[in-house]
């Protein structure tokens, strides 16, 4: 066309008409550019335009016109090559148009809509805020000027709206998003449908839509972006130039579905989408950049689904092409740097290589640096920094770079809106960072912190969103975490929830799906062995066998979760005894071994695990051949692990067992030599956990008395052992735990202080000493809810700060090794692995000495030199003024009573005192009401062997003393349970008492001797009497009691003694409220004894609105826990007319002595009269009656108390179920 052109050229070079007719060709030209994208076409376009204006004079009423073209064509050009110098003399042109136009000329409105694009334009180059808000001003003046029939009003309103938008995205105000919505629709609704700008205005509708959802999460908005943008498409003519923009839009929008439903078919239409646009897009246009940009997400979001990781190394290249064509002023270059940042830390997530690490760090710096501080997009590029940092110190170990990471994650958080669709990841990830930091300090309140902004993270996530089921498992990961650390049963039923909420939300095919499977399964193993609930241990083995079929053989998490299903076999195998489980166990742990390689850490605890597996079987099928392996592997894993370990005592100890089973198959000396030798390499790793190191201690005392070659050692180094042990439970128990929480815990060290004590007696060691190691093992829960230790209070109060580190390191040190966890289901490299662990490592040293000093510190401090040691002799003697107490003790070692009097401690071997037979009289059916003849024979076997000793040691038998002394008795281990009180012998051949413990003193019990002391402190401050009486006739589900005749009884025995208020079938919570006002609280109900201490109770009524019919009556229940909750300043006596209130069924936790008398006791009750064993009613309302007779004389509980069970007793001496139940607890 070149020739001819030249010729038109010359043949207009005189004519008036010339400007317009170059104007005009001009215009074709465009039509044809945008038409093919020919970019000769719009070079010729710019040419002709610039050549008609040159035709026409300054003066000339057409010369705007022509202006005006030449800004459009320039603007097109810049459009697509990106040259700034077109757009700035685009708007100079436009500017020079509207300048030259009268306000009142009818095409000044199109001029100024024409200048505001350009200007946005350069808003979008540049980021000037100030061009865009011109471009709005011009848009709207627009608008307003236009009449609603005019027919260019839709492409105004159009460009207003489009202005609005990206005011929005920079702004985040709301209302000019709704705005933009509103005038796009209205120019969309006016446009008849085969208008050439339709297609276009419905792409930019569909853009605001999908902003308005991710605002607001309405997937409905989604919806109509797509619907919208499809719409586009379809009106556009093939070869359209914008059909790139709306293949690049749909793509993104489709990729937003993707996000929220997680279907496929919407991602792979996202990528086809992207990539045609990006092929619509030749070299050097400026649009390639931002299409490449997405075409890079899309291919991201597919890799994270599949782990292909070819999608991974195309999204980097993409990322990095994008960064290479656009200009680097380009106001999108942080955001795609930021996006080159996160591509990179995925591919060092995936590969390990530390350039790539480095490369995201350095990239997402520049994003930050090249981002004005009130830019809202700031917040999300400080948020990927931060993201990386933390991976760094995760590699590397450097403190700075985790201090580092918190400093950006806070600055973003503290500076992004509540409503900003960023706001729950940058929370999330702040939660992270200080989890991370968590783990290399050990610091709880990092863990809080942590815990409280995956919570926020979660509420700030829209309930569709994709992101949301990933943040339910980050959420409970750190609950798991705490509770792992704390004990705490809530937070394990919180992290139950969200997996399961995390398991719900995510497709079958999901890759995630495997790993939310594995935590909720691995949650539900830990409730069971916190419960014993069995559905939740068939739950956890459900959800993990479904976690390991849908990982791939080759996948890196696979060997972890093939160990935690072998674990939870093993788990149901120690509860049903099924072989087939333990096969199963064994089967999946020798997979996790198979799959794992030979230098990673996480081998030892597969090898473990492995043998204590065929340990396991061994001792079901007593074959050699599967102890020897386990034997071999144990060995293996302690090969495997290093020296300074904390886990390696775990390693050892397993090891050590494995070593006594062989010996007591084998006989052979040697191996229980080992095994002592390893069990003793296990304790001496002082950054163990605590409890760990009491069990491996109890092990050792227990293998050298079983040792024939260490005979002249073994009792000098048990007992040392066991000390040692002991004097670290004050250092293991927190205070902070609610107390099924503390039982679980100390139901581990069941039998503990019993043998330390018989230990200690059978190697020499001075009663005494045995005394201590009793007072310091026993009672701990109880002991910390009176407050008992008050050197713990005391320090808080005159040393806090010391109390706070005191605290923080004990809880640290105490808590199980945060990457030995199996929740930490992620696929993280060996080496990264190694890293956590070197730097644990460190830490636990650091904690074990920081403790050692702290310890010393206070320990210096004026009245603390005994902190959390044994009290004096003088404080053990002091204790005896008002009369004996006296332990029991009974083990298979040996069975003995320490007695202390004010003037010495001193002990008495117990021979006849036979645990067999406490094992017998104790057992199942024992405190049936009928079985009389059976206990019996117990009180005469407790008698003989027990209490005749004692009372003959005291100088109190053969001769009835003149003034009855009173004796404290104390039981420990299973002595706890022993009636003592009611020690009885009975006349050769009747049933009549011959003698009995009841006529040779007045027989009290307490837990500890730091509780009776307590008991006599408060005895002093109570001078006020009055009495509440609380009566249960009839209770549902249970049978009739005689409450309201004992409490008519018990009300007229008193009545000049106390004042006297009666609640009948009251609520729990109404107990509980009336309790602080009464001095004397006597119940007359039905009780009950769990298995969980904490759960036992006193049955009265839940409140009901129906008072006539009975069959809508509920049970209440006053708990254990709820009781002890209290604190009574006025309380004196408790007396409970119940069944089993000093009965404990677990027996795990005898030493703890908790049952509903001694929550009484910790209440404020400095005497508390309750039962054994279920009493009969006729009883319970006799023995009542009498003891209030005596106290409204004497006003003396124990005298009292001695009174009414001695005329109980006298009245059926062969009956002791009926009157022997009955005791005294406290002063």
């Amino acid at each position: 066309m070149g020739g001819s052109f030249t010729r038109v050229l010359a043949i207009l070079e005189d004519r008036p008409s010339r400007a317009a007719r170059l104007g005009n060709l001009a215009n074709d030209l465009i039509d044809r550019y945008q038409r093919i994208g020919d970019l000769q076409d719009l070079d010729a376009a710019i040419k002709n335009a610039e050549a008609a204006v040159e035709a026409v004079p300054e003066d000339h009423a057409d010369r705007p016109g022509w202006l005006n073209n030449l800004g459009n064509c320039l603007s097109f050009r810049y459009e697509r090559t990106g040259n700034l110098q077109d757009l700035q003399a685009a708007i100079k042109s436009a500017e020079a148009v509207v300048e030259a136009t009268p306000e009142d000329h009818p095409h000044r409105r199109a001029w100024l809509s024409n200048l505001g694009s350009h200007l946005s334009s350069r808003y979008e180059r540049t980021g000037s805020l100030q061009d865009l808000e011109a471009a709005i001003n011009h848009a709207e003046t627009a608008v307003n000027a236009a009449p609603e029939n005019h027919p260019d009003r839709s492409a105004w309103l159009n460009n207003l709206g489009h202005h609005l938008g990206s005011r929005y995205e920079r702004t985040s105000c709301f209302e000019d998003l709704q705005a933009a919505i509103n005038y796009v629709e209205t120019a969309v609704s006016a446009a008849p449908d085969n208008h050439p700008d339709r297609p276009g205005w419905l792409n930019n509708l569909g853009s605001h839509f999908h902003r308005r959802h991710e605002r607001t999460g309405n997937l409905q908005d989604l919806e109509e972006a797509i619907k919208k943008t499809e719409a586009a498409i379809a009106a556009a003519p093939e070869g359209h130039p914008g059909c790139a923009v709306y293949w690049n839009n749909l793509g993104n929008h489709l990729s937003g579905r993707y996000e929220q439903t997680g279907n496929m078919q919407d991602l792979e239409a996202a990528i086809k989408y992207a990539e045609a646009a990006v092929q619509a897009r030749p070299e050097g246009h400026p649009d390639r950049a931002p299409c490449l940009n997405n075409l890079g997400n899309r291919l991201l979001s597919r890799y994270e689904r599949t782990g292909n990781l070819q999608d991974l190394d195309a999204a980097i290249n993409h990322a990095e092409a994008v960064l290479k064509a656009a200009p680097a002023d380009h106001p999108s270059r942080p955001r795609w740097l930021n996006n080159l940042g996160i591509h990179f830390s995925r591919r060092y997530e995936r590969t390990g290589n530390f350039q790539d690490l480095q490369a995201a760090i350095t990239v997402a710096g520049e994003a930050v640096k090249a981002t004005t501080g009130d830019d809202r997009d700031l917040v999300t590029w400080l948020n990927s920094l931060a993201t990386h940092l933390s991976s760094r110190y995760q590699r590397t170990g450097n403190l700075q770079d985790i201090e580092d990471a918190i400093r950006h994650a806070e600055t973003a958080v503290n500076a992004i809106r509540e409503d900003h669709p960023d706001r729950a990841p940058c929370l999330n990830n702040l939660g992270n960072h200080l989890y991370t930091r968590h783990e290399r300090t050990g610091s709880l309140q990092d863990l809080d912190a942590a815990i409280i902004y995956a919570e926020r993270a979660v509420e700030a996530t829209p309930e569709v969103h994709p992101d949301r089921r990933r943040r339910f498992n980050n959420l409970g990961h750190h609950l798991g975490r705490r509770y792992a650390r704390t004990g705490n049963l809530r937070d394990l039923d919180a992290a139950i929830k969200l997996a399961e909420a995390a398991v719900e939300a995510t497709p079958e095919d999901h890759p995630d799906r495997a790993t939310f499977l594995n935590n909720l399964g691995n949650h539900l193993n830990r409730r069971y062995e916190r419960t014993g609930k069995l559905q939740d241990l068939e739950a956890a083995i459900k959800y993990v066998e479904a976690a390991v079929e849908a990982t791939p053989e080759d996948h890196p998490s696979r060997p972890i979760r093939l160990n935690n299903l072998g674990n939870h076999f093993s788990t149901r195998y120690k509860r049903t005894e099924d072989l087939q489980d333990l096969d199963a166990a064994i089967k999946n742990a020798e997979a996790a071994v198979k799959a794992t390689q030979e230098d990673h850490l996480d081998r030892a605890i597969w090898l473990s695990n492995l043998g204590s597996g065929l340990g396991s079987r061994y001792a079901q099928t007593w074959n050699p051949q599967d102890l020897e392996a386990a034997i071999k592997l144990a060995q293996a894993a302690v090969e495997a692990i290093p020296c300074d370990h904390p886990e390696r005592a775990g390693h050892l100890a397993g090891l050590g067992l494995l070593l006594i089973r062989r010996y007591e198959q084998t006989g052979n000396e040697q191996d229980v030599d080992l095994a002592i030798a390893t069990l003793v390499a296990s304790w001496s790793i002082p950054t163990a956990p605590i409890f760990a190191r009491i069990h491996v201690a109890s092990a050792i005392a227990r293998s050298l008395l079983l040792s024939p070659s260490a005979t002249r050692n073994a009792l000098p180094r048990a007992c040392l052992l066991l000390r040692d042990a002991i004097n670290l439970i004050p250092l293991g128990t927190s205070r902070s735990l609610e107390r099924e929480d503390q039982q679980h815990i100390l139901g581990k060290l069941s039998g503990l202080v019993s043998l330390a004590t018989a230990v200690s007696l059978e190697a020499g060691q001075s009663p005494l000493q045995a005394l201590r190691l009793l007072e310091l093992g026993r009672s701990i829960t109880n002991g910390q809810l009176l407050d008992y230790r008050s050197e713990i209070s005391d320090l808080r109060e005159q040393h806090p700060t010391l109390a706070q580190r005191f605290d923080s390191l004990r809880h640290e040190l105490d808590s199980p090794l945060p990457f030995m966890e199996p929740l930490s289901d992620t696929s993280i490299g060996n080496w990264k692995r190694m890293r956590i662990q070197q730097a644990t490592i460190r830490r636990r040293k650091e904690v074990a000495e920081d403790l050692d000093e702290v310890l010393l510190q206070i320990r210096q401090r004026s009245g603390f030199e005994n902190f959390l040691r044994a009290e004096s002799e003088e404080y053990f003697l002091s204790a005896a003024q008002e009369g004996p107490i006296v332990i029991m003790n009974i083990t298979k070692l040996r069975s003995d009573a320490i007695i202390l009097t004010e003037a010495q401690v001193t002990s008495i071997d117990l021979p006849k005192l036979s645990h067999s037979s406490m094992i017998k009289y104790l057992g199942k059916g024992s405190n049936s009401t009928d079985d009389n003849e059976l206990k019996r024979e117990m009180l005469d076997w407790l008698w003989r062997a027990a209490v005749r000793p004692v009372l003959r040691e005291l100088g109190f038998f053969p001769k009835v003393p003149d003034q009855l002394p009173r004796i404290w008795w104390i039981g420990v281990g299973l002595m706890a349970q022993a009636p003592i009180h009611a020690a009885v012998t009975f006349t050769k051949g009747t049933n009549k008492v011959k003698m009995a413990t009841l006529q040779y003193c007045i027989p009290s019990y307490t837990s500890t001797i730091r509780a009776l002391l307590y008991s006599r402190s408060r005895q002093h401050h109570q001078q006020d009497t009055s009495m509440l009486i609380v009566t249960m006739p009839t209770t549902p589900g249970a049978g009739p009691l005689s409450a309201t005749e004992e409490a008519d009884e018990v009300q007229h025995s008193v009545r000049h003694f106390s004042s006297v208020d009666i609640l009948q079938r009251p609520t729990a919570e109404y107990v509980l409220q009336a309790l602080p006002d009464y001095s004397i609280a006597h119940f007359a109900c039905h009780g009950s004894s769990s298995v969980n201490p904490a759960d036992s109770h006193l049955l009265l009524l839940k409140a009901s609105n129906s008072h006539d019919d009975l069959s809508t009556e509920e049970v209440d229940m006053l708990h254990v826990k709820d009781i002890a909750a209290l604190k009574l300043s006025k309380a004196r006596l408790a007396y409970l007319s119940a069944c089993s209130t000093a009965n404990s069924r677990s027996s795990e936790l005898v030493d703890e002595v908790t049952h509903v008398v001694s929550s009484f006791h910790i209440a404020g009750f400095t005497n508390v009269i309750g039962t054994l064993w279920p009493a009969q009613d006729e009883a319970c309302h006799k023995m009542a009656a009498e003891f209030y007779i005596t106290l409204s004389q004497t006003d003396n509980v124990a005298v009292s108390y001695r009174k009414a069970i001695l005329k109980l007793m006298t009245q059926k001496p062969s009956q002791p179920m009926y009157w022997a139940p009955f005791i005294h607890f406290g002063a």
